[in-house]
């Protein structure tokens, strides 16, 4: 398999909410766990215009990014967040909170196995920003503006470069995403 693959917004594979209250459209998913579940998954999901409530992911962290042009607002029963475009939210899988946006967006979630998984997401911009992948984890970066080259890959607004495991600047006028995922060495 090769470590720098390219994923254009119009090659994710669309899979249903667990749910069944949406569709998420994957751009990468790691190995399975002894429970059949990834211990990573990177995707961009359709959160349309109305109010709906996230599928609960037990034992899983979850990032969320709104990356459409409209804020969501999520609410849990002691707690409301306001979430702007392209500024990083952190909770866990379980805690399945309602979504209301302020009209039809995207989200880019990242989520991974809580007890053997680690994943940061920041907004960077790849020409001001030295941007370096390393070689032991997973690193990718969804394009907001701008393009962004890896090896021989070139990516665009709504692609995603995804490096694992390799040593590799990323290059370029882009900003957008950067996505770092480290599994601990007792998954192998």
């Amino acid at each position: 398999m090769p470590t720098v693959h390219l994923v254009r917004a119009g090659e994710r594979r669309r899979v249903p909410w667990r749910n069944g209250a949406g569709v998420t459209e994957e751009i990468a998913v790691g190995p399975e766990s002894t429970s059949g579940e990834p211990l990573w998954r990177i995707s961009v999901a359709d959160l349309g215009e109305t109010p709906t409530v996230f599928s609960a992911f037990d034992g899983q962290d979850r990032i969320f990014t709104v990356v459409g042009e409209h804020a969501v607002a999520l609410e849990w029963e002691s707690r409301t967040v306001s979430v702007s475009p392209w500024c990083p939210v952190a909770f866990e899988g379980a805690a399945a909170p309602r979504c209301v946006p302020d009209g039809a967006t995207l989200a880019f979630n990242v989520m991974v196995d809580a007890g053997v998984a680690d994943a940061t997401v920041e907004f960077v911009d790849v020409g001001a920003d030295s941007v370096r992948t390393g070689t032991d984890g997973v690193t990718a970066l969804f394009v907001k503006s701008g393009a962004a080259s890896a090896a021989a890959h070139r990516a665009h607004p709504g692609d995603c470069l995804v490096v694992r495991d390799e040593e590799v600047d990323l290059l370029g006028d882009a900003r957008g995403l950067l996505v770092r995922i480290s599994l601990s060495h007792s998954t192998g």
